[in-house]
């Protein structure tokens, strides 16, 4: 058994938190001694590890304490672990999935400011409703990918399933978001042949790159993500008067290149 020093050493809580659980009626001692030691079981021990597993996950100490009681109605004490437990895995998962879900938003929210070099608030309050409707994402990303697949062909799903998504880390995104800003900055600025040639070599490449030489992929794929009139862009960054830029400059290089 531990005594309660002990038990608060090496679980790396003090013996105050120890006590207060005790009052809550949250984790008692198994035994008080005659002159007030408290000593704790195993059991005590495992209950201590799930107080401190569903702390961590955001629960309320009230929340954990009906979790327990919750449990303690199974028919027998395995039951009433078995059950905890089960518990404890399903809320894991569900954390898991929300900083999931969490990370891939601020992906896309950095590499937002990067493409447009500036913060919109309507886009921030946007996120905020995504984080609060994520069950939404998730099914609008399965509709995607069932559109996806009844257009294109299983060879070129798997390349498409390579591209860089912006909710990612993926390394190639930063490269790809600092050439779109510049793109979009320059398709509101005065035509500059020289810079226009320069940045449509590089969409080439990355074309080139991306699509593993498969034009017909690729052409498939542009006029698939090209928004309908007075829509909002499919891919961040990609609206159609960026892309009707980005068609004429690299039109104007192809023809030139192939002279």
């Amino acid at each position: 058994m531990y005594k309660i020093g002990k038990l608060a050493a090496d679980a790396g809580i003090t013996i105050r938190t120890l006590r207060y659980y005790d009052r809550m009626n949250l984790l008692k001692p198994s035994l008080v001694s005659e002159s007030g030691y408290r000593y704790y079981t195993m059991d005590d021990v495992l209950r201590l590890q799930h107080i401190t597993t569903l702390k961590h996950l955001g629960f309320t100490l009230a929340e954990i304490k009906a979790v327990f009681e919750d449990a303690e109605q199974t028919t027998s004490r395995v039951d009433a672990w078995r059950q905890a437990i089960r518990l404890q895995i399903e809320a894991v998962r569900n954390e898991v999935d929300r900083l999931k879900l969490l990370d891939r938003m601020l992906h896309t929210t950095l590499y937002t400011l990067e493409i447009r070099g500036d913060v919109n608030a309507t886009e921030v309050l946007g996120f905020i409703q995504q984080m609060a409707h994520h069950q939404k994402i998730d099914k609008d990303n399965k509709i995607r990918a069932n559109l996806r697949k009844s257009r294109f062909q299983p060879e070129e799903i798997e390349i498409l399933e390579d591209l860089p998504r912006l909710d990612t880390d993926d390394p190639r995104n930063m490269a790809w978001v600092t050439l779109l800003r510049e793109v979009r900055e320059q398709s509101h600025a005065p035509p500059n042949p020289e810079v226009e040639h320069r940045l449509a070599a590089r969409l080439v490449d990355i074309g080139e790159d991306w699509f593993r030489g498969s034009d017909e992929t690729l052409d498939k794929y542009w006029e698939w993500i090209r928004p309908d009139p007075g829509n909002e862009a499919k891919v961040l960054g990609l609206d159609s008067e960026t892309m009707a830029f980005i068609d004429r400059i690299v039109d104007n290089y192809l023809a030139k290149v192939q002279q």
